[in-house]
């Protein structure tokens, strides 16, 4: 880059005027700043990506030391239907033990342990009570909502890679993940941490067709399964720049 603004100055020789080498310059200027753009959003890239990969290994090595101590996923006294007294019940017997928490927030919408963010969509969201809340000792925020009826039993997870520090927006730096303890209609899903929406084709997650793609007309529950599929990289057709709101 800096060879390329040294190479332009040079095709100015000594002899020119104030306003050609000015206009050098307003060239060389705008070259950096497209430049430096683009060093920056792929470095921003890689770092979501690097702190999301860490959050899903430390989620599956907690379930994993889970299953060790409790046995499979399937025998665990899981809560029925969706509330707040569940998802914590769930949480605190068999994945707290596990983690090293700064705070656990249980399921309180008060101070520091409200969570408000916008989906990619700019649509602002708040966790209700029913999603249990905490945060590791490396400042990440992460919330879980369990639910089941007769054929399946989820737990979906809220992680935002960098807590409650901007830009809390979908896609950007929070991505949702489910782990199925049961599931009739897909057995394979069962005792598995998968990104929300890993069933679809990627040119299924960027469509228009459903609310949840990683499309910046839609919310972007999905885009944790677009970098998945994209073998754990932020790579074209992801909408990016589209998730940019900040929540204050």
């Amino acid at each position: 880059m800096i060879k390329r603004f040294k190479n332009i100055l040079k095709s100015y020789k000594k002899g020119n005027t104030l306003s050609e080498t000015l206009i050098a310059l307003v060239i060389v200027g705008v070259v950096f700043t497209i430049s430096m753009g683009t060093i920056v959003a792929d470095y921003n890239k890689n770092q979501t990506v690097v702190r999301l990969k860490k959050m899903y290994s430390i989620l599956n090595q907690a379930f994993d030391r889970a299953v060790a101590q409790n046995g499979v996923s399937e025998a665990w006294d899981f809560p029925d239907g969706l509330s707040e007294r569940g998802s914590y019940y769930f949480f605190e017997n068999y994945l707290k033990p596990y983690l090293i928490l700064a705070r656990d927030c249980k399921n309180s919408t008060e101070g520091s342990c409200a969570y408000t963010f916008k989906e990619l969509d700019a649509t602002e969201k708040a966790l209700n009570s029913t999603w249990t809340r905490f945060f590791l000792n490396d400042g990440a925020f992460i919330a879980l909502q369990t639910n089941s009826n007769d054929t399946y039993k989820v737990v979906y997870f809220y992680i935002d890679t960098n807590g409650k520090k901007r830009l809390n927006v979908v896609a950007r730096d929070i991505f949702l993940f489910e782990y199925w303890i049961q599931n009739d209609a897909h057995p394979d899903y069962v005792g598995k941490l998968l990104p929300f929406g890993h069933e679809y084709s990627r040119s299924e997650l960027i469509s228009t067709t459903n609310p949840n793609n990683c499309n910046n007309t839609k919310n972007g529950n999905y885009c944790a399964s677009l970098i998945f599929k994209d073998n754990w990289q932020i790579i074209r057709g992801y909408p990016w720049a589209q998730a940019r709101y900040v929540v204050q």
